[in-house]
């Protein structure tokens, strides 16, 4: 991946959910164009952001030998725009496939309480081999799920 764009992942429940935020830096290098003056994350990423916390999610259902792969996306709405200095809060939601090789997920994005994004989407469940080392895709893993490091009060 080029851009991992999900800079935490909070929680994994296997066959239901996953949460994760992505905290966006006036350094990311999509913002300079987009917009000059006015960076906002493009909606396009935020789609991304779900499509790869619904690939942890495939990765930690599958103790990491599986991936998802976004192919269709059934609806998308934005409500609003996230800017340098804001945490998007992701969730994605398992929505019950007929087909086993399939995966759909509804997903939705928040800063500070208030809904951004609302998206249905699907894919494929691929085997990870072949698009990455499975030991590099746990590595990532544990720094994405580590936990937070701890700040001391009153600090300057």
């Amino acid at each position: 991946m080029r851009y991992l764009l999900v800079d935490r992942i909070e929680e994994v429940v296997p066959g239901s959910f996953a949460r994760g935020a992505k905290n966006v830096a006036m350094s990311e290098d999509y913002l300079e164009w987009h917009f000059p003056g006015r960076p906002v994350v493009p909606g396009t990423l935020v789609l991304e952001m779900f499509a790869q916390l619904a690939g942890w999610h495939e990765a930690v259902a599958s103790d990491f030998t599986r991936w998802f792969l976004l192919d269709r996306v059934a609806s998308a709405r934005y409500f609003g725009v996230a800017v340098p200095g804001d945490r998007i809060d992701l969730r994605v939601e398992v929505v019950a496939s007929e087909d086993p090789a399939r995966r759909r997920f509804r997903a939705e994005s928040t800063v500070a309480g208030e809904r951004k994004a609302s998206v249905e989407f699907e894919g494929q469940s691929v085997p990870l081999e072949g698009l990455d080392a499975r030991e590099r895709v746990e590595q990532a893993w544990k720094v994405l799920k580590a936990p937070a490091p701890a700040t001391k009060r009153g600090a300057p």
